[in-house]
């Protein structure tokens, strides 16, 4: 069982995660005897203090094995820092989710640009003109105000990710390095709603600056992939409201409610750019920056980490460092009967002959289950087979995770693929629409003609990937969706928190236990913690 403390608002200051932060654009190294006057004058070195603030955003395959910190998975190295949580001994001092130090590095990383973006010099820019053509210049001047709008994005994208764990925290607005204590030390703790609505004027204001004509405009082709849009903008407003009017945080003190949180979320719908992809596995491949679905997301370089960590044991090269799909996440994907669908149960007899027969596809897309297939191999978790136990470092829940893994990947050659972790997509939109429309103002109502109702919103999700449509809508509906379709992508763990939902984190987590038996499985479902 999951040993979990009280679901609260912690109130320390928390160790900072070590991770490799990459800029995501070239920064040009500032020499060691640059004064710090002249750097903010010179464009090409300020540059590299906006890229640098963007280094501190979420590192979303860093964080992918905090996974196994919720009901969703198990994590096959006893020594990861999930199990930290797991058994209980985490605390201010030890705390393996601890992002505190980083987010405010990142804000005064922001804070820097903001307070210096006047003092920037482009005279060398405008002295080099030739023959009227100003367009350097231009862009020049562009990318400035464009960087300001960026800073005020990070800057509301980091308080985010401190007010959904500590609560309140300082709101800062100049550039207190978190390295020197002495400059920040004192400083009160605002509240929960006015660090909601700090993140709130944050995003409206960077909304201004980088109109959605950034995106479209010729003129702005300059713009590069990755950097903040007006889209991402507005997608991290909808999710911040949707925090802020959920349980937890209305308790807390915030005064926004579901349908601020509503309104958001139609916002980024309204702008009739984005829809689902047709395929929901193509979101979590080498192509998912392309895909129409895609809002923000975070570029990585070619890499093989992730498969190495997570491909079934019997390819060579992997390690075992598996983030494993618990049976309680499995269980939750419903059977499809026709034109309808039923919950998977495994007092079903027919169900428990053959569980993984005619189920959402949203799990083939993210689960590998004993009989999948997985680079053209046919993949055994039952025990003695190629990947299951007792192999060492073989799965203990009985599968193993396909999203996000590349199958192109040979790790016998050492062969890498890029990756791009997406922060926001229309599918998690459509699903906050659809929450906070329902706890606003029902299933079917749409009182101030939005052009969609919560049960619309949540059918357009399920009916992508082939799932009946519901005809009546829940609570208990949304909290399904949610699992299994942002399922790994860093929401389980802090949707239960937001609901106030703790208590399902302490469930024993469910493994299958997978013999065979002449030519046939048996399947028995198996408390693994």
């Amino acid at each position: 069982m999951k040993k979990v403390q009280n679901i609260i608002i912690i109130l320390f200051v928390a160790i900072g995660l070590a991770s490799c932060k990459k800029d995501f654009l070239d920064v040009k190294k500032i020499p060691a005897d640059m004064t710090t006057d002249l750097m903010y004058k010179r464009y090409d070195y300020i540059q590299g203090v906006v890229w640098n603030a963007y280094s501190y955003l979420p590192d979303g395959f860093g964080w992918a094995d905090m996974e196994a910190a919720s009901d969703d998975a198990y994590h096959t190295n006893v020594n990861n820092r999930s199990h930290t949580f797991n058994y209980g001994v985490w605390n201010q001092f030890n705390n393996p989710d601890g992002v505190w130090s980083g987010c405010f590095n990142g804000i005064y990383q922001a804070n820097l640009y903001l307070k210096n973006k006047g003092a920037v010099d482009l005279s060398s820019i405008a002295n080099g003109i030739v023959n009227n053509d100003s367009t350097t210049y231009k862009r020049s001047v562009s990318n400035l105000a464009f960087m300001e709008g960026e800073c005020y994005f990070i800057k509301a994208f980091l308080y985010f990710e401190l007010v959904k764990r500590y609560a309140g925290v300082p709101i800062i607005d100049q550039p207190l390095d978190y390295n020197q204590p002495a400059t920040w030390q004192g400083l009160k703790r605002n509240s929960v709603d006015e660090v909601f609505k700090y993140i709130v004027a944050l995003c409206d204001k960077a909304a201004v600056i980088i109109p959605d004509s950034v995106r479209t405009s010729s003129a702005t082709s300059w713009y590069e992939s990755g950097r903040a849009t007006y889209a991402a903008i507005k997608a991290l407003k909808a999710r911040t409201l949707l925090y802020a009017a959920s349980p937890l945080f209305k308790e807390a003190g915030s005064s926004y409610t579901w349908a601020d949180a509503a309104a958001a979320a139609r916002d980024v719908i309204a702008l009739n750019v984005f829809n689902l992809d047709a395929s929901y596995a193509n979101l979590f491949g080498a192509s998912a920056a392309t895909s129409v679905e895609s809002i923000f997301f975070k570029r990585y370089t070619a890499q093989n980490g992730f498969e190495k960590n997570n491909f079934p044991i019997m390819f060579e090269g992997s390690n075992g460092n598996s983030i494993t799909p618990s049976g309680n996440f499995v269980d939750e994907f419903e059977v499809k009967t026709g034109t309808t669908s039923v919950p998977f149960d495994w007092n079903n007899p027919a169900f428990a002959a053959n569980p993984y027969a005619n189920r959402d596809p949203r799990l083939a897309a993210t689960v590998i289950y004993n009989g999948a297939t997985f680079k053209s191999n046919v993949i055994q978790t039952y025990f003695g087979g190629n990947s299951g136990q007792p192999k060492l470092n073989s799965t203990k829940t009985g599968y193993y995770l396909s999203k996000y893994t590349n199958q192109t990947v040979d790790l016998i050659n050492n062969t890498t693929a890029t990756h791009q972790w997406i922060y926001f997509r229309y599918a998690e939109v459509l699903l906050n629409y659809a929450e906070a429309m329902y706890n606003a103002y029902g299933a079917n109502a749409d009182p101030l003609n939005y052009g969609m109702t919560a049960l619309v919103a949540l059918n357009r999700v399920r009916t992508r990937s082939t799932m009946p449509s519901l005809t009546t809508m829940s609570q208990d509906a949304i909290i399904h969706e949610r699992r299994v379709e942002l399922g790994f992508e860093g929401h389980r763990w802090w949707d239960v928190r937001r609901w106030k939902k703790g208590e399902v984190l302490g469930t024993p987590v469910r493994s299958i236990s997978i013999t065979l038996n002449g030519s046939n499985f048996v399947y028995t479902p198996t408390k693994l913690e």
